[in-house]
């Protein structure tokens, strides 16, 4: 079956969810079925890497290059009342190519992945799917709660025009994804949503690289350091919570562990056994020598790769229940689950004076993860989701397409 798979930013390196989950399902999309990418990227320098990744699972590769900020863009919120993460996507050069490209592909199925590209495809007739992973207007509505008067305003009105949006492109396309059910909650609750959770790249296979790994009196946090939810999450730690645990445990350090930690994470490196690593190549290394991983979100929303990876590597882990949103099933022999700064303590200082605790949430986590998460299941949810998808617009099912095409080649 032929796919345009469509992606407003680069899927490697992986650095960001929306990159990852792109990453590893065309990984096995490729191998089932001929898929053509279209990726947006405003740095140039990342098209050749991640050509030469992505190219032996993709029929063609088509980068289109877009410079994110454009004033005149910008300036079309204030009239066309379109997010304005929307309108940076929208132009019509970008519709014309698009256009273009459907006519060279003649692709079965459209599959797109957040709704800033949606406004491309908004008038196609054939069968088009919409991944848009979470709730984009809760998880600002979320963060707007915490900021000044002037970005409160800002990020409040982003927020109600993204949930404007929202309802549109759900209405607009044939099916539609997200990764948690508290998302979709606080959506229009329609048929066409499904719940698709994400996989994990950590299998027994990847974790056997670091069982030589020692581990350290060390707590961590990893993820991407410039994504608000997570520096808030590290701030909050290091003020209400790392004092405490660093006056009665002065051996222990915490991890901060991510890519562009922004000023206000880098100025924490070197105080009070804190060490900010920056990006690094291999997170297994550090979540596999790690004692305890700590995840106290106060916002954001979907699914947290974050927790996926640290269980999987069995880290025993402490997390607020907003961090946990993602995983509807998970319970507390599974994870340590805080809901406030002093449960979080508790629960940390339970984990470095019991060995036996930590073995068992190690274990039963990791068991958790395994059992319920991986990138198959993830793209073999997506491909029924497609067969639906194509059901809906009166097209052969991906089953009919693929043996209609085995069949043309036996003939």
């Amino acid at each position: 079956m032929k796919i345009l798979y469509v992606t407003s930013r680069v899927p490697y390196p992986p650095h960001k969810g929306d990159q990852l989950i792109a990453y590893e399902q065309i990984k096995i999309l490729g191998k089932r079925h001929d898929l053509y990418l279209v990726s947006f990227v405003n740095n140039k320098e990342d098209i050749p890497l991640a050509k030469a990744e992505l190219g032996p699972y993709c029929k063609d590769i088509h980068f289109i290059y877009e410079n994110k900020f454009s004033l005149s863009r910008v300036f079309k919120t204030l009239y066309n009342f379109k997010p304005l993460q929307v309108n940076l996507f929208t132009s019509n050069k970008n519709k014309e190519k698009m256009r273009i490209l459907l006519n060279k592909i003649n692709p079965d199925i459209v599959h797109l992945q957040t709704i800033r590209i949606a406004e491309l495809f908004k008038s196609i007739k054939i069968p088009k799917v919409i991944d848009m992973i979470d709730a984009i207007s809760l998880n600002m509505k979320r963060r707007a709660e915490n900021e000044s008067i002037l970005f409160k305003q800002v990020i409040s009105l982003e927020s109600y025009l993204v949930k404007e949006y929202e309802q549109k492109v759900i209405r607009n396309f044939d099916e539609v994804l997200l990764v948690s059910e508290k998302d979709k909650s606080s959506l229009e609750n329609n048929e066409k949503i499904t719940i698709n959770p994400n996989g994990t790249y950590i299998t027994k296979d990847f974790l056997a690289r670091y069982k030589d790994v020692k581990k350290e009196e060390a707590i961590v946090f990893h993820g991407n350091m410039q994504y608000y939810p997570n520096v808030e999450a590290v701030l909050f730690f290091v003020k209400q919570i790392w004092p405490q645990i660093n006056k009665k445990y002065p051996g222990f350090k915490f991890y901060i562990v991510g890519k562009d930690p922004v000023k206000k994470i880098q100025k924490l490196n070197g105080m009070n056994n804190i060490v900010v690593t920056g990006f690094v190549e291999e997170i297994g290394e550090y979540l596999s020598k790690a004692m305890i991983g700590v995840y106290p979100l106060q916002s954001g929303t979907g699914m947290q790769n974050k927790i996926l990876e640290a269980l999987a590597c069995g880290l025993p882990t402490v997390a607020t229940p907003l961090a946990l949103q993602g995983f509807p099933t998970i319970s507390p022999n599974d994870v340590a689950i805080a809901h406030n700064k002093e449960e979080t303590i508790k629960m940390i200082e339970r984990l470095i004076d019991n060995e036996v605790i930590r073995n068992k949430y190690s274990k039963l986590g990791q068991q958790f993860i395994f059992n319920h998460y991986s990138w198959d299941k993830n793209v073999t949810n997506l491909e029924k989701i497609w067969s639906k998808a194509m059901e809906r617009e009166g097209v052969k099912s991906i089953s009919e397409v693929v043996n209609s095409s085995q069949l043309n080649v036996s003939n």
